[in-house]
């Protein structure tokens, strides 16, 4: 297992996320080549690397919705799969596999909203559905989360009623209403123009700021300098580089991430 990445604070968290030698294949093609980390409680981890390198296949792999080819994941106690014979990773049950989709939420670069439902319905129906809340309980907790994103107003729209940026920080209120222990975000921010950016940005800074435990694939480099306390670069399938983000940004020691972030400005 590869060792955790230090932080600056003396926090002694217990492991949300710990993922051992995650192997993955689409064909011949190898795209994961035996990754490990492992997040803790408030840990903010920005995942940085060229396309192609494997960045949203290991998001996917975490989130399930790929399953690894060998290696084991785990969220906390929940054991969601193991090495067996020959390092194949071998799953849990149904059992297994639902109470650790509790454990996370995701933010897709593309929102994924239901587009007929309103805007309080996308953000409640996950509730009532899965955790078989109140409908009340639900929208109770739905119209909060919305108002926190500066959303209080736009319950009764459709997403095609409202910016990008506005429908992103909807998928974020959803993410969020299931209480997750980490949020994954894929490219929260590909899909939107520098002004919508900033906009979503600043709602994952609060969530930073509230010690909210995420994941962060990433092209927007100035800002996981400022906001990650963690970062991997990835390349190939493979783990570069790993460390505190400042240090890997402002000062990285691989030749491969060196060549990478040359062509970001402001880094």
């Amino acid at each position: 297992m590869t060792e955790p990445i230090p932080t600056n604070g003396a926090r002694t968290a217990e492991p949300v996320v710990t993922l051992s030698d995650a192997r993955k294949s689409f064909g011949a093609n190898q795209v994961l080549k035996g990754i490990s980390l492992e997040v803790c409680q408030g840990d903010v981890l920005a995942i940085i690397g060229p396309s192609g390198g494997g960045k949203s296949t290991l998001l996917r792999c975490l989130t399930l919705l790929e399953t690894l080819d060998g290696g084991s994941l785990a969220y906390g106690d929940v054991q969601v799969c193991t090495e067996g014979d020959g390092g194949r990773a071998v799953y849990g049950g149904k059992d297994i596999l639902k109470q650790a989709k509790t454990r996370f939420g995701l933010v897709f670069q593309d929102f994924n909203l239901f587009p007929h439902y309103t805007v309080l319905k996308n953000v409640t129906d996950p509730l009532v559905s899965v955790l078989k809340m109140s409908k009340g309980e639900a929208e109770e907790r739905g119209r909060a989360l919305l108002a926190k994103m500066g959303l209080e107003g736009k319950e009764s729209m459709v997403p095609c009623e409202l910016s990008g940026g506005q429908q992103q920080r909807v998928a974020i209120a959803r993410a969020l209403a299931m209480n997750p222990d980490v949020l994954y975000f894929d490219e929260p921010t590909s899909a939107l123009d520098p002004e919508l950016t900033r906009e979503v940005l600043r709602v994952i800074r609060e969530l930073a700021a509230e010690h909210m435990t995420m994941v962060i694939v990433t092209h927007e480099m100035s800002f996981a300098r400022d906001v990650a306390d963690k970062l991997i670069f990835m390349d190939g399938g493979q783990v570069v580089e790993r460390g505190r983000a400042a240090d890997v940004i402002n000062a990285p020691t691989h030749e491969r991430t060196r060549a990478f972030l040359s062509g970001y400005e402001g880094v």
